[in-house]
């Protein structure tokens, strides 16, 4: 910035002088009703201005609270191995950056399945209507840097594997194409294709998709399986919590499984941005949840940071959304839903089931 010579000092003062005695002797002529008046509007400009991140910082101070009255979460032994389910690259480490870099240092494994490669946020192909070829570059890339992300937690590229199945096509996996291809809009593709995925080739079906998961957790045998609670707003997230929960079913590894969300209703994490020294707290989508806290060490916060920040295609766009999930703690559910004692009976329907006799 360049520095006033000191006549536009001098200027800068005077006109500053003249202002505020203009202000004073306009303020001593008003009637004190007109000030209140003047005041309350002044208040009412600056408030609708801030209002906002002045809600936002009071939200994140009040849910404090409530995260310190929360039970923690156990940490992991030497002998952990723990399995993260993430629809996209970058959920992983939004999610458990912190637990998987504990669980690293305790002499534990950690393994990360990515169901899709993130082929379908046109915006991040660098322009509104990107050709296929360009969102297929876009998934290789985003690979790319999912294994940044890990490396900077201490994670080998080993530990990834990528699935390859289509971004915003995972619901329809499950439902529509469980036994017939689907597919990709935005790639043309209708089998996993990209150079590193688990198994080239595989059809965009759900039935695909299944028996793969439980082909990894067969394998792999993980002794912690985190995957997204099917209350999460994105239908991807909510398809891999229906994908990972039959897989483990079908295993038998139902007791392993805790939950995550991301996206967890409006706004949430308030407040946006890079705020290390607020917790993170329940999201309004996971109300009844037995949530548990994972409290993170300063290092786990800087590295949590680190490893988000290296999808730099999700940070040209999505940066304050990413950064607010870096926080003191993280936050996982044993259950994927709420109970019903934790709900009120109009909520589920359980009103209209009240009083009769189950056959």
């Amino acid at each position: 910035m360049r520095r006033l010579a000191p006549w536009q000092w001098l200027l800068l003062l005077l006109a500053l002088y003249l202002l505020l005695a203009e202000a004073l002797r306009l303020w001593l002529g008003l009637l004190w009703a007109e000030r209140v008046g003047l005041v309350l509007a002044a208040l009412g400009v600056w408030a609708f201005i801030n209002g906002r991140f002045i809600f936002a910082y009071y939200h994140a101070l009040a849910t404090s609270l409530r995260v310190r009255r929360l039970p923690v979460a156990p940490g992991p032994g030497p002998g952990e191995h723990l399995l993260v389910l993430a629809p996209h690259p970058d959920d992983e480490v939004l999610a458990a950056a912190g637990l998987m870099r504990r669980t690293l240092e305790a002499g534990g494994r950690v393994s990360v399945v990515y169901l899709t490669s993130g082929d379908a946020f046109d915006l991040a192909a660098g322009s509104p209507l990107p050709s296929r070829e360009a969102m297929r570059r876009l998934a290789l890339r985003r690979m790319v840097e999912a294994w940044r992300g890990l490396e900077a937690l201490g994670l080998p590229r080993e530990s990834a594997y990528f699935l390859g199945f289509p971004d915003q096509g995972l619901f329809a996996l499950f439902t529509t194409h469980y036994y017939l291809p689907y597919e990709s809009p935005y790639t043309g593709l209708k089998a996993v294709a990209y150079r590193g995925s688990y198994r080239l080739g595989l059809p965009y079906t759900g039935k695909a998709l299944e028996a793969t998961l439980v082909e990894l957790l067969s394998s792999l045998k993980p002794t912690r399986i985190l995957l997204p609670s099917p209350l999460d707003a994105h239908r991807d997230h909510q398809a891999t919590a229906y994908f990972g929960m039959q897989a483990a079913a079908s295993l038998g590894m139902e007791a392993r499984l805790e939950y995550y969300l991301i996206h967890g209703g409006y706004q949430y994490p308030l407040p946006k941005g890079l705020h290390p020294r607020l917790p993170l707290y329940p999201p309004p989508r996971g109300r009844g949840l037995p949530w548990r806290r994972f409290p993170l060490t300063e290092e786990e916060v800087r590295l949590k940071e680190k490893a988000i920040r290296a999808h730099k295609t999700q940070m040209r766009l999505l940066g304050r959304f990413l950064l607010a999930f870096v926080r003191q703690n993280e936050l996982y559910s044993p259950f994927p839903i709420p109970a019903r004692e934790a709900l009120a009976p109009e909520e589920e329907g359980w009103a209209v089931l009240e009083g009769r006799e189950v056959v």
